[in-house]
């Protein structure tokens, strides 16, 4: 099956026209007019007239997450954004709400709490639309820090705030926009390696994508990926594990994983998720 969408998952915190970046890449230089994350958003959906949903279910200050978005996307000269909030399968599924998803140009999923986000759309005709159009036709899908979170079919959700040697990591359904995969946000300002990493070795046939903030993947055919942004991308590959203490009931110490391979990319690296090469 070709998948004719496009994805792009954002590590969050992604530049909105505020400020000037330079690349993790010598003698390239970042501009949020023409090659920022934001900017590659609009390049992908490339109608100035089609409307872009903004998605803020998983925010706890919804219209000024909003406001944020609006203005950073009418700097880049794309003026037609409206704000979803939907807070149950109920809203979700409202007629104007479906005709609304079935009508866009694309679609973008604010950071926030991602479980918010699964409550709201898991098993609703919204996403069952959402998945029928990235499928069959060229729609944009993106989501920020939880909203990238949410696309793949395993999905981090810390139990508490964050505990660095906490040993488990939970894992729950999320929206299966991408398989075989979890991806993790905020990944080097919030040191998250560590969870990402046990993770892969509890689902070794999933590939860990981390991504630090302003800096993202843009996943096409749901296969080809390319990092794009700031800083770097970090895919954790756990097809060559051999010997991990990842099933060991209320591990107290420090976790061992054998032979697991990582790989880092940076803007403009390209990768493929189902034979896990450089491309």
């Amino acid at each position: 099956m070709v998948i004719r969408g496009t994805l792009i998952a954002i590590g969050g915190n992604e530049d909105k026209g505020a400020r000037k970046k330079t690349l993790h890449v010598h003698d390239t230089i970042h501009t949020f007019v023409n090659s920022g994350i934001l900017y590659r958003l609009v390049a992908e959906i490339n109608n100035a007239d089609a409307c872009l949903e903004v998605v803020t279910t998983a925010s706890s200050i919804p219209d000024a997450v909003a406001r944020q978005y609006t203005r950073a996307f009418r700097k880049l000269g794309h003026r037609h954004i409206r704000q979803m909030h939907i807070t149950s399968p109920e809203e979700a599924d409202q007629p104007a709400i479906i005709d609304r998803i079935k009508n866009c140009g694309g679609i973008m999923f604010s950071g926030g709490d991602q479980l918010n986000l699964t409550a709201a759309f898991s098993n609703t005709a919204f996403a069952r639309i959402l998945h029928e159009r990235y499928v069959r036709e060229h729609f944009v899908i993106a989501g920020t820090s939880a909203g990238a979170m949410v696309m793949s079919d395993l999905m981090i959700y810390p139990r508490s705030p964050e505990n660095l040697l906490q040993p488990e990591v939970d894992l729950f359904p999320g929206l299966s926009l991408v398989h075989e995969a979890i991806i993790d946000t905020h990944f080097l300002v919030r040191g998250r390696f560590r969870r990402l990493a046990f993770a892969v070795a509890q689902h070794p046939t999933h590939i860990g994508i981390g991504l630090e903030e302003d800096t993202g993947i843009i996943i096409r055919k749901g296969n080809k990926l390319e990092a794009i942004g700031t800083g770097l991308v970090t895919l954790i590959d756990g097809r060559s594990l051999k010997e991990s203490n990842h099933t060991v009931a209320h591990v107290q110490h420090d976790i061992f994983i054998e032979n697991l391979l990582v790989h880092v990319l940076s803007h403009g690296n390209n990768f493929t998720l189902r034979n896990k090469k450089f491309s």
